[in-house]
């Protein structure tokens, strides 16, 4: 059975595309070329090559019967007799393949291979590619997503992670000058050495608030130029190419908001809004600063911000993300060099670490940012990226 049509998150595809396997976070393995867009809305696909799958997770890989199959979310499963079909149905999210079909090792964005699957814990696991299978079967708690701590709910925790957000709003700039923000643009290049090649790649970010985002990506080596992006709006997500609007699934839209609704000029902005939460936590010392700390929820972001506790000013945002092998780890971003953009303080060195090692994949300098630059309403419609 073929691949199943890679969605890529914050188009990192234009890397694999271009360069291969070695890459950069969230980022997902060449995949073959994506069928037409009605193929795309093919019937869900056999799972595990018609294994029961109620068997397997015993270790037996017994074939299932075409007249014994159960239709769930993306796959059909089938079963070697009417007692397994029985047993999945009674608890089928215990059975079926987990993170809704997603590759184990890559997460959220990349679609896994519904016949390249594995058994961890008793649980079945599909991927990508043959990479991403063996450096997961050697290590799995290393890509698997680990349960967020609880959010702090008592009530002095919920009114100072109120006041430490309103004091990095008024560090800023204030919040007349935030609230009165109705677009966001950054922009930033990177150069990343692969095993195949050498890239540039030049990212735009266009946030339409509150919310929708557009990230255009050019990518270019020493032979090729690729252009795409990815779209977000309460509408839906796309990963944009040249031909095409790829519509991503729930699992690739909740890394896409994670990606680029952390960002301190969006996140903010939303602060409120009645999905906004945040709680202080017990404060640090992160790169030589010492910083009062807030935990900020907000749909799929789930983030600490560091304050400065001189000058109330961010100095850091922590989360949980994906290093440049897609493993699992504690990221940190430390906030430096500080302009005036439109009245906002706004941070235009970002250093990134990957449990406490320099991570220069998330590391950029933003060559500009504005703040109510006027933006043509076409950007946020789903259609084809122009080729640069």
């Amino acid at each position: 059975m073929p691949v199943m049509p890679v969605i890529s998150v914050l188009a990192s595809l234009t890397v694999a595309a271009v360069l291969g396997p070695d890459l950069p976070p969230l980022a997902t393995p060449a995949a073959a070329p994506a069928p037409p867009a009605a193929a795309q809305a093919a019937q869900p696909a056999e799972a595990l090559d018609g294994i029961d799958p109620v068997l397997l997770i015993q270790g037996k890989e017994v074939q299932g019967k075409n007249d014994l199959k159960i239709e769930r979310g993306k796959f059909v499963y089938l079963f070697a007799t009417p007692e397994t079909k029985a047993t999945f149905e009674k608890e089928p999210a215990k059975y079926e393949i987990q993170l809704g079909g997603m590759c184990a090792r890559m997460g959220g964005g990349a679609t896994g291979n519904p016949s390249d699957y594995f058994v961890y814990d008793r649980k079945i696991y599909i991927f990508g590619s043959d990479d991403c299978h063996k450096k997961f079967a050697a290590a799995p708690e290393k890509f698997l997503p680990r349960p967020a701590a609880p959010m702090p709910s008592a009530a002095g925790d919920l009114r100072q992670g109120a006041a430490l957000v309103e004091r990095m709003v008024k560090a800023l700039g204030g919040a007349a000058r935030l609230d009165a923000v109705t677009t966001y643009v950054e922009s930033f290049s990177q150069t990343q050495k692969r095993q195949a090649a050498e890239a540039t790649i030049t990212t735009r970010a266009l946030y339409r608030l509150p919310g929708d985002v557009r990230v255009e990506r050019t990518v270019v080596t020493a032979d090729r130029t690729f252009s795409s992006a990815n779209l977000l709006t309460p509408a839906g997500s796309w990963f944009l190419s040249s031909e095409r609007a790829f519509p991503q699934a729930a699992e690739g839209r909740a890394a896409a908001e994670q990606e680029v609704l952390r960002q301190l000029v969006p996140l903010l902005h939303a602060r409120r809004e009645a999905g906004f939460k945040a709680a202080a936590v017990a404060g640090a010392t992160v790169d030589g600063v010492s910083e009062d700390r807030v935990r900020i929820q907000r749909g799929a972001v789930d983030v600490t911000l560091g304050l400065d506790k001189a000058s109330g000013r961010p100095h850091s945002v922590s989360f949980v993300g994906r290093g440049t092998d897609a493993e699992i780890g504690d990221c940190t971003i430390v906030l430096d060099d500080f302009r005036d953009v439109s009245g906002l303080l706004l941070p235009f060195s970002e250093r990134a670490l990957f449990n406490g090692a320099p991570d220069a994949n998330r590391t950029r300098r933003f060559d500009a940012i504005a703040i109510n630059t006027p933006l043509d309403a076409g950007l946020f419609e789903p259609t084809p990226v122009t080729v640069k």
